[in-house]
């Protein structure tokens, strides 16, 4: 997270999928980095599969509904 405040987007990627890896069921990453590609990066393909892990790995995440409209939103 450090990264991405710094406005190290590209790097805070990499420190993600590198934390993925060896925990791939850790929502909260998954959130960050679907965050990141979408909101940072703007690119939405490579968000919509973590935005859609997080859902598998917890329907009732508190920001499921915002996912639910973002994922609609970007087909």
């Amino acid at each position: 997270m450090s990264l991405q405040k710094a406005n190290y987007p590209a790097d805070a990627v990499l420190e993600l999928e590198r934390l993925l890896r060896n925990s791939p069921s850790d929502a909260r990453a998954h959130l960050s980095l679907a965050n990141l590609y979408a909101e940072d990066l703007n690119q939405p393909a490579q968000a919509r599969p973590h935005y859609l892990r997080v859902l598998a790995l917890d329907p009732r995440h508190p920001q499921a509904t915002q996912i639910r409209y973002w994922l609609v939103a970007n087909p």
